[in-house]
């Protein structure tokens, strides 16, 4: 749950910007609508094999239990950027939570299609006191 760092990433904007988007906020919603709900498989859906072997069931039920225990209550996200890396996108959002209004979560989508979630980071200062 530590932040990816995303050096050597070009921000897009634009159009290049709005393609991602258009691919990339409905994952987001099933994601977090699947986490918010204790729902694994909404919220593994759009994820490659890798992510599922990495994030199974158990890690995410553990997921769940530190956002909830260290954040408390999902109250909103928005966008910060979009970047591309190589042969991946990158949407880094900020989440805001009952305890904290500043997490960033950073989703990384395969270029190629279909678009997979190929990871998944959350980084707070409250979950760095953990």
């Amino acid at each position: 749950m530590l932040s990816a760092c995303s050096s050597g990433a070009r921000t897009l904007a634009g159009s290049e910007k709005d393609a991602v988007l258009a691919y990339a906020e409905p994952m987001t919603t099933t994601l977090l609508d699947g986490l918010l709900a204790g729902d694994y498989t909404a919220f593994a859906t759009d994820f490659d094999e890798s992510m599922r072997k990495g994030l199974d069931e158990k890690a995410f039920a553990d997921l769940r239990s530190t956002l909830e225990t260290h954040l408390g209550a999902f109250q909103s996200r928005e966008i910060n950027a979009v970047l591309e890396s190589g042969n991946y996108f990158i949407v880094v959002y900020r989440l805001r939570f009952e305890k904290d209004d500043n997490v960033t979560m950073r989703l990384v989508l395969t270029k190629t299609e279909p678009h997979l979630v190929s990871g998944l980071w959350f980084d707070s200062k409250e979950l760095r006191k953990r």
